[in-house]
């Protein structure tokens, strides 16, 4: 009994020991305050995001979802003891905002209410506001379709710059397909892509196009998506500098001898208004090119050859003009015919592990043009033929290639039109 007194009693008469004792019973009485009286307090926890499950639910008995806004937030007034409120404890994890879908069973936009709870139902505080009772969701049956593309080209002002010419923009795309809600893909009149020019043109230009679709009324619909938002589609707005120059046509393959000195011919009309792709003031060319002609086409006396006026390359014809007539005049040449060996086709460019085994038919009879003496120099032996297999289709057993044709040791003559063979690799 004696020991423990003078243990108590050196405890309570130590100076330093009192000080640790009282700083701890302070702590202690100063907590159980804060949690016995500590003041009611509120905070806004801001964002709290709201939950929209339709799994099980009525929107999806009848296939509905949701289209357009799907995350929506509300801000959540809590109140309760400071000490708790003011803490990381209280959270947007610390709440549940679920959107009701009970009464959601047909398209269009409905007003869900929202119901606000604790996560935790333990938790020491209570909800006192929430910003929203209710958000607004457009509900429908999803449905995609294929629908025809026109471009669009929006601009004030002048399109072009003075003495150029816009023909008609085109797309990279023909058509586009058009995924969202039934209600508003039934409403489609027609899908535009546009693009917007700010300033007039001087050359041509191409634009990633934005995507709309229309109805009947010219009202944009909404909610919808275009190739899965996967797939760009740009417009093209053709832009052309105006001239008028006599028309001139070009050849090709053509042997050496017409180099320097070219068959005669004619084009009519024999010069043009258009527009010419590429060029300014600066670069515009002395003529205008109305089509290329391959020697192949061509055959002994006059060839007429009809050009529509819309497929001639870069130019754009101002002129109410529909077609060219362009006549070439292969004089002095004559044909002939000749039958060419098996032996003389060679085959080039093959896919590995490709083997043509055959043929099953030969390029057969050809028609060679040029003048009589050169002709009857020509012997079968002097035509070759090259056949290149990159785009062979390799799991065929059978099919045509085009066969390319040339004359030995001649410069006046020209092989007359195109030519297959019909190979196997089994």
């Amino acid at each position: 009994m004696n020991k423990l007194a003078n243990i108590t009693h050196k405890i309570f008469y130590d100076n330093k020991v009192l000080m640790v004792f009282s700083f701890i019973l302070a702590v202690v009485i100063w907590l159980a305050v804060v949690i016995l009286f500590s003041p009611i307090d509120t905070a806004v926890i801001n964002d709290v995001p709201v939950t929209i499950d339709l799994t099980n639910s009525v929107p999806a008995q009848f296939d509905l979802e949701i289209f357009g806004q799907s995350d929506f937030t509300v801000d959540v007034e809590v109140s309760g003891k400071r000490y708790v409120v003011n803490s990381s404890a209280v959270s947007k994890d610390s709440l549940k905002v679920v959107a009701q879908t009970a009464y959601v069973d047909s398209a269009g936009k409905h007003t869900l209410l929202l119901k606000t709870t604790k996560a935790n139902e333990n938790d020491e505080f209570e909800i006192v506001s929430v910003s929203e009772q209710q958000i607004e969701v457009y509900f429908d049956v999803y449905k995609e379709v294929d629908f025809p593309i026109e471009p669009k080209v929006i601009f004030d002002g002048d399109l072009v710059k003075e003495g150029y010419i816009a023909g008609e923009p085109f797309l990279s795309a023909d058509k586009v397909t058009v995924s969202g809600p039934a209600t508003e893909i039934n409403s489609i009149k027609s899908v535009f892509a546009e693009i917007a020019v700010d300033r007039p043109l001087d050359a041509t230009k191409t634009q990633a196009a934005e995507l709309k679709a229309y109805n009947e009324n010219g009202g944009v619909l909404h909610y919808l998506g275009f190739n899965y938002g996967n797939s760009e589609v740009t417009v093209t707005q053709p832009v052309y500098f105006e001239t008028e120059k006599p028309t001139t046509v070009e050849f090709k393959n053509t042997p050496l001898a017409y180099i320097e000195k070219p068959f005669e011919y004619t084009v009519s009309p024999s010069s043009v208004r258009a527009g010419i792709q590429g060029v300014d003031k600066n670069s515009v060319p002395e003529f205008i090119s109305i089509v290329t002609v391959d020697f192949s086409q061509l055959k002994p006396g006059k060839n007429t050859i009809t050009v529509d006026a819309d497929s001639i390359p870069s130019v754009y014809v101002v002129d109410d003009i529909e077609s060219f007539e362009v006549v070439v005049d292969v004089t002095d040449c004559t044909q002939r015919t000749f039958t060419v060996p098996d032996e003389a086709v060679t085959f080039v460019n093959a896919p590995d592990g490709y083997e043509v085994t055959g043929l099953d038919e030969s390029v057969g009879l050809v028609t060679l043009v040029g003048p009589a003496d050169s002709l009857d120099k020509i012997q079968a032996a002097d035509i070759s033929v090259v056949v290149d297999l990159t785009d062979v289709d390799v799991t065929a057993v059978s099919q045509s290639v085009a066969a390319k044709l040339s004359i030995n040791n001649c410069n006046d003559c020209w092989v007359s039109g195109s030519y297959t063979v019909r190979i196997s690799n089994q």
